[in-house]
């Protein structure tokens, strides 16, 4: 009987040594024509020159709209994207009303997630940050490894920042794999990450006035990746940052800090394909 016991122990641990987590290759998966409507609300505060009093609070709700205007043969899409946001604001009746913008953009994203070749409207006061919008997307969108990844899989992603004084910086996320779930119904993997980004810019606003600056940022999230059907279901994040200011306007400038605290929350909440 012990001698029974003993092979039968054996036996289940050699068939649990056996088991192990799934692994899957996350990767993009892009149909033309194919709409991601997702819900989104961006809370702010923000603070100036390290004073502990916030100076304005901001609370935005709104939908963004990815479409897949076409792919290559090589499986890269080009992506446009339009965001609308509403918010509330005092009038100086003391009044509230709503207010609300809308943002739109068109990048080519590669089957690992990498962006590239950002469009952003030509006639539209935003072109003049092109640069700082093309950054801040290479900065913050993963770009997937190349072999499968299981639950505890790590990967650091790093970018090389080149400053205005000639530094060269490093701005890097380090992502990992940390539970394989089912959401609504969805096969998905949670990526928790966390990093910092470097985004300094310096825009010629008009003939007598320029804005310079850099915004460090400090960044800790989860997204969670429907790696069967290839795109974000949703996305959690806080970010700090410091936000360094210089406005010379003629021969005048003016320089201050401000700390901005952020919180994203994204989901989706439709998926069609036009025929």
């Amino acid at each position: 009987m012990v001698c029974l016991a003993a092979s039968l122990i054996i036996a289940a641990l050699a068939a649990g040594c056996g088991e192990s987590s799934p692994k899957v290759l996350l990767r993009m998966k892009f149909e033309p024509n194919r709409k991601l409507v997702y819900h989104q609300i961006n809370k702010q505060t923000i603070s100036l020159n390290n004073s502990p009093v916030v100076s304005q609070s901001s609370e935005s709700e709104g939908e963004m709209i990815q479409t897949v205007q076409s792919v290559s043969d090589s499986g890269f899409a080009r992506i446009n994207e339009s965001s609308v946001w509403s918010w509330s604001e005092t009038d100086a009746d003391s009044s509230i009303k709503v207010v609300s913008s809308t943002e739109e953009l068109q990048y080519t994203m590669a089957p690992n997630g990498r962006v590239s070749e950002l469009v952003l409207p030509a006639d539209a006061e935003a072109s003049k940050w092109k640069e700082y919008a093309q950054s801040n997307l290479e900065q913050s969108q993963p770009t997937f490894p190349t072999e499968e990844v299981g639950k505890g899989y790590t990967w650091m992603q790093t970018v090389k920042i080149f400053m205005p004084s000639g530094e060269k910086l490093d701005a890097s996320t380090t992502y990992e794999v940390s539970e394989f779930v089912e959401v609504d119904g969805r096969q998905c993997v949670i990526i928790d990450y966390k990093g910092n980004l470097i985004l300094p810019f310096d825009v010629m606003e008009s003939d007598t006035l320029t804005r310079r600056g850099v915004d460090k940022v400090d960044v800790n999230g989860s997204l969670v990746f429907d790696y069967e059907h290839g795109y974000v279901y949703s996305q959690e994040e806080k970010t700090q940052i410091t936000a360094e200011r210089s406005k010379i306007q003629g021969n005048q400038a003016t320089q201050y800090t401000a700390l901005i605290e952020g919180e994203l929350f994204f989901r989706l909440k439709d998926s069609s394909d036009d025929e």
